[in-house]
């Protein structure tokens, strides 16, 4: 399975609408290991995982970490969609109203 059939089926919304801005740096990293979307990617998470650990929402914390480790291993040239499609869903759920 390619990288563009697993992102396929998450180019709908699906993080929560405060995640919003993460959403297409993020794509724009695991599909094409965009060095700059990888950067800013790791950025919003950061400022995303802050604010989570600040709510004491730490379930939406951790997913958020395991995001921003999932942009790391990318930018290493490890291929890590499939975990990525999976906390990016549970962080929809999770992380809503953050």
């Amino acid at each position: 399975m390619t990288i563009g059939s697993l992102l396929a089926g998450i180019d709908t919304p699906v993080i929560a609408a405060s995640l919003d801005p993460v959403r297409q740096p993020l794509f724009a990293c695991f599909r094409r290991s965009d060095p700059s979307s990888c950067e800013r990617a790791l950025m919003l998470t950061e400022a995303l995982q802050q604010r989570a650990a600040d709510r004491q929402l730490y379930s939406c914390q951790t997913l958020l970490l395991g995001l921003q480790a999932d942009v790391v291993m990318t930018q290493l040239g490890e291929q890590r969609v499939n975990k990525a499609v999976i906390t990016m869903r549970d962080s929809e759920r999770l992380c809503a109203g953050l």
